[in-house]
């Protein structure tokens, strides 16, 4: 996971400096989404509250976010221009990024009433949808837009920044180096990019949840709250004309969420992916794979390791259990004492996990949710770190006590009729 996340990463800064870099040696694509209005631009902070706008709409939901953007300019774009216009408002880009989100739509709505073993594929489907639109958007549309705000500032320069220290929202000091950022165009990328992640990371965490949980209304919820931040982004935007201070107020305080929640989002999308691709890909781990340890996420913090890192269990030389983790991935490794008292093996509907029993009576608790990978060799983990025992989950008793409860009910008239 180490490799795949530094390769994504380099990848999505490598074709986002590149794009950068192809903006700046070519003329600017007349009328882009950022430029559209400076013509007539009457309020100060206009360009730049609409660039940021479009990067937090676009970060919320980058595949609905891009081709909304993409088919709002083709339409506002003279006929004779628009084949000089970037390649998301190309009309069979954005039209196919459209059918896509309708799918989605279907999906949901028709889903509604299907079982969650039908629905929840489709869901982790999306949620990785949602990462190949982000990294796409990453690489071709952010730095476009951070490109069309730094030539705007460059070309009527302290207009935007002298309106919000005029206001009291920035000091002239702070404004200066803000529109000195945004003019410079290998600074202003580097920052629509950070600003694009935090807010794409916080968002994407709700897809992972939405995948993750086993009840509609759960998934309803979390769609409705995706849906009020997208509308919350657009209706700031529509202000922009008239006063940009609402988008940038609005798409700036998502973005400072964005920032302090970026560990807990970042965490809980390494969480998603790892346990979508097992599922999806229907992965199995071999007995010899416990040799080296059994990889999962801890249930909850342990001795300041938060929630949901991702590590693997192993034995030290003591025969003592250990959680050996990488913080975010590439950092040096640490490790963490797991207290094996009381410590069982947890069979689950879509994966095991190790938990802890203090005696019969008690009820258990989590420490370690285990990949999916890791079914079926639930003896075999169990023997190996010297689990008290093997039992059922809450919820898979509860389906196998729904299953024999059914069972019981439809052969009753049958046992009823062999008994006369």
């Amino acid at each position: 996971m180490k490799t795949l996340f530094t390769q994504t990463a380099c990848l999505a800064l490598t074709f986002g400096f590149l794009s950068a870099s192809m903006t700046m040696a070519q003329e600017p694509p007349p009328q882009t989404a950022a430029e559209k209005i400076k013509d007539s631009l009457l309020v100060p902070g206009v360009s730049l509250a609409e660039g940021v706008s479009e990067i937090t709409g676009v970060a919320i939901s980058p595949l609905l976010g891009m081709s909304a953007v993409g088919a709002w300019t083709y339409y506002r774009t003279e006929e004779s221009l628009r084949h000089r216009l970037p390649w998301y408002c190309n009309p069979y880009v954005w039209s196919t990024g459209m059918a896509l989100i309708g799918i989605c739509f279907l999906k949901d709505f028709l889903g509604a009433a299907a079982p969650a073993l039908v629905k929840k594929p489709l869901d982790f489907v999306e949620l990785f949808e949602d990462k190949l639109s982000a990294l796409v958007a990453s690489a071709g549309f952010v730095p476009l837009v951070a490109m069309a705000i730094s030539h705007f500032q460059q070309a009527q320069p302290d207009q935007a920044f002298q309106g919000l220290a005029d206001s009291g929202l920035a000091t002239a000091p702070l404004a200066s180096a803000l529109d000195m950022t945004l003019q410079t165009p290998w600074l202003s990328v580097p920052v629509a990019l950070v600003a694009f992640a935090v807010v794409w990371l916080s968002s994407h965490a709700l897809n992972v949840l939405i995948a993750m949980s086993p009840f509609g209304i759960v998934d309803a919820g979390l769609k409705l709250t995706k849906l009020a931040l997208l509308t919350l982004v657009t209706g700031a935007a529509a202000l922009i004309p008239y006063s940009p201070y609402p988008a940038l107020i609005v798409c700036g305080l998502l973005i400072l969420i964005g920032l302090l929640i970026a560990g807990w989002s970042f965490r809980l999308t390494v969480f998603g992916t790892l346990m979508g691709r097992d599922f999806l890909l229907n992965k199995r781990a071999a007995s010899a794979d416990l040799e080296t340890g059994v990889k999962g996420f801890l249930s909850r913090r342990m001795q300041g390791v938060p929630t949901r890192t991702f590590g693997k269990l192993i034995s030290d030389s003591t025969g003592g259990l250990r959680f050996a983790y990488r913080p975010w991935l590439i950092l040096p490794q640490s490790q963490v004492a797991i207290p094996d008292a009381g410590m069982i093996l947890c069979r689950g509907l879509l994966h095991p996990s190790v938990a802890h029993r203090p005696d019969d009576e008690s009820r258990s608790r989590s420490a370690i949710t285990l990949l999916p990978r890791y079914r079926n060799l639930e003896e075999s983990i169990a023997q190996r770190f010297g689990c008290q025992a093997v039992v059922d989950s809450s919820l898979l008793r509860g389906l196998k006590a729904m299953r024999q409860w059914l069972v019981e009910v439809m052969s009753f008239g049958r046992n009823l009729v062999e008994a006369r």
